[in-house]
């Protein structure tokens, strides 16, 4: 891993770790939901066409699949992010003596934004599945904009930490020559 010229080592941290562990268990949460609503759907459709002989009204749950490729997507992303080369930031002073920090609080805010990116498709999978079936109570929920504010915070956050680590400013002193 490079950041701009410098090397830099992964330094994966307990958080990161729980993290990871997080953001798997909310993918197998998804492709679970995926599934069962699949099997409802199934069924549902089964007694449609038993009791009427009609293909009308019934559900195709196939299109469901995208919130796994959709959550697969975002892990890929994240992922990239992580061990893909970056170039030095222009902004902010990157070097030999804080290029590990920089590094680390950069992975530590890319596995923290996946959460709740994570959480927001979960949101929007539940959300298709009720439009799917036709239940529209509660539909409107205040879960994905939170989850966008979080993300936010967390980028806010991590940009105040980088600000921490830059070196600071030689200030020129001024000498008064005495004559």
């Amino acid at each position: 891993m490079k950041v701009g010229e410098y090397k830099v080592k992964r330094n994966y941290l307990i958080a990161q770790m729980v993290l990871d562990a997080v953001a798997v268990i909310i993918i197998i949460v998804i492709c679970k939901c995926v599934i069962s609503f699949g099997g409802f759907i199934e069924s549902q459709n089964k007694l449609i066409h038993n009791s009427n002989n009609e293909v009308t009204g019934l559900v195709v749950w196939q299109w469901n699949i995208i919130w796994i490729v959709i959550a697969a997507l975002v892990v890929l992303v994240s992922l990239l992010m992580i061990y893909l080369p970056r170039k030095q930031p222009k902004k902010y002073i990157v070097n030999k003596t804080n290029v590990q920090k920089y590094s680390d609080i950069v992975i530590t805010a890319v596995t923290c934004v996946r959460i709740p990116v994570l959480l927001a498709v979960f949101e929007g999978m539940c959300i298709h599945q009720s439009v799917m079936v036709r239940n529209y109570d509660g539909i409107i929920s205040l879960q994905i904009p939170l989850d966008i504010l979080l993300a936010v915070i967390i980028i806010r956050f991590s940009i105040h930490r980088v600000r921490i680590i830059q070196p600071e400013k030689e200030e020129k002193k001024i000498t008064l020559k005495e004559n």
